[in-house]
């Protein structure tokens, strides 16, 4: 009978392997120099994981939470909920950083490989719109207006994201960004 995985070096291993996919990209993740870079086997990668498909998707949940750590952070930061306009300047600060580059170019990676086959890559599609739902109804959005203000920030941040990954202009990204909160900000957003 086989020993249980443990928690403990299964969440360490999908730290680290997020990590380095943050830094070589995943569209050809291959498990061996993954297990290498982590100092260990691609048999004990699937051991731990089940699957290669499996570990992918607790690499997609490590990002996800530290993303999610990173602006629950920020929002309980401020005394009264933050508009949509506050939130984009806040994070058109992250598009200036290089690491926030790393982040694009997987994000639109992700995404790539989402269409040509969303089950092995579950909710990188679909979760954005319910997230930037989310955002807008902490930012004091109508529950009508939420999805149509959730879908105009879930296009402009993918095409920002796009061309922050194709071109890395972070400079020129920036300022959009913020144009877009100042045309928020004006619409009391």
């Amino acid at each position: 009978m086989a020993r249980p995985v443990d928690p403990a070096i299964r969440a360490r291993l999908a730290e680290a392997a997020a990590q380095y996919v943050l830094s070589k990209g995943i569209a050809d993740l291959s498990l061996r120099p993954l297990a290498k870079a982590l100092k260990t086997s691609a048999r004990m990668l699937i051991y731990h994981f089940g699957s290669r498909e499996s570990l992918m998707r607790e690499i997609l949940e490590v990002i996800r939470r530290w993303g999610d750590a990173r602006v629950s952070a920020w929002y309980d930061d401020h005394e009264k909920p933050p508009t949509l306009s506050e939130f984009l300047l806040w994070l058109s600060q992250m598009f200036t950083t290089e690491q926030f580059r790393q982040l694009a170019l997987l994000t639109v990676e992700l995404q790539a490989l989402a269409l040509r086959d969303p089950k092995a890559y579950p909710g990188v599609l679909t979760a954005p719109i319910a997230y930037w739902q989310t955002l807008s109804r902490k930012s004091g959005s109508a529950a009508k207006a939420d999805a149509a203000e959730a879908t105009l920030m879930l296009a402009a941040t993918r095409g920002f994201l796009i061309d922050l990954a194709a071109t890395g202009d972070r400079r020129r990204i920036k300022r959009a960004v913020d144009l877009l909160a100042v045309m928020l900000k004006e619409r009391g957003r």
